[in-house]
């Protein structure tokens, strides 16, 4: 995309095959003259968010009935008849459509509304002080272009359970530390604290995830007017904080889990 190209007036098209094929050339074109389209990969991100979730519920609700039917055939010999019917409640709610679908959908928007503004604020700040020169805006827009990979991410995820009818059980690289035994067995000696926080660690490491963080260093370069190390290491930075402050609800998670079990 040479000068007289990035003069031209883009199509969606042409800006969404930019980011994947001409990424440093399509930011700057986006950020001199494509500012109020921001919401296209918003869009897109939102869709492919919620699309996974809607073909996997069928899947989800019968799982639930069959992981408390397990539970309750597990312990049918100790339970009173008032638990009996309690546990058949708790199958009902856990395979409902607002538990298994709507909950899920508005948990997920949320926290790409939440993501973007996370990510914005924090390279504003941090770039300032590095000696970049963006506004909080710029850097919104910028940070929703670079969330294209997740969104091919969610299209890939939502074909996949389509076609197999099966769920993605392990995301990233968490088939590595993946506990496969039975419910049963789980809830006798379930896992470590380590263990669950190396499963969701490495959850959240994939190839769109390296993806990623590249079009946000050329997106932060190309905004902020940062050279290439200090791109590279804001970007790095903030993803590393954003990390270990994700994996502290699986930790409190893990630490009641193992003071129940005491």
């Amino acid at each position: 995309m040479n000068e007289e190209v990035s003069q031209q007036k883009l199509g969606p098209l042409r800006l969404l095959w930019g980011i994947v094929a001409r990424p440093r050339a399509t930011f700057r074109y986006l950020n001199e003259n494509g500012r109020r389209l921001w919401w296209l990969p918003a869009l897109l991100a939102v869709i492919l968010v919620i699309l996974p979730i809607i073909v996997a519920s069928p899947i989800q609700a019968r799982q639930a009935r069959e992981a408390v039917a397990e539970m309750q055939a597990q312990m049918s010999e100790m339970l009173s008849p008032e638990q009996r019917q309690q546990m058949e409640q708790a199958q009902q709610i856990a395979a409902s459509p607002l538990v298994i679908t709507v909950f899920p959908s508005v948990m997920g928007i949320l926290g790409l509304a939440v993501g973007w503004l996370a990510w914005a604020g924090a390279l504003y700040l941090v770039g300032m002080v590095a000696g970049g020169h963006a506004s909080f805006g710029a850097l919104f827009r910028m940070v929703t272009w670079a969330w294209i990979p997740y969104a091919l991410r969610g299209f890939l995820q939502t074909l996949y359970i389509l076609f197999t009818g099966q769920l993605i059980a392990h995301p990233g690289l968490s088939g590595l530390v993946a506990d496969n035994r039975p419910v049963g067995e789980m809830l006798k000696a379930p896992p470590t604290i380590g263990q669950l926080l190396a499963s969701a660690f490495l959850a959240r490491i994939d190839l769109f995830l390296f993806w990623n963080l590249a079009l946000l260093v050329v997106g932060t370069m190309m905004v902020t007017r940062l050279s290439n190390r200090k791109a590279i290491a804001l970007v790095l930075g903030i993803w590393a904080l954003f990390t270990l402050i994700g994996l502290v609800p699986t930790l409190i998670s893990g630490l009641m889990l193992g003071r129940s079990f005491q």
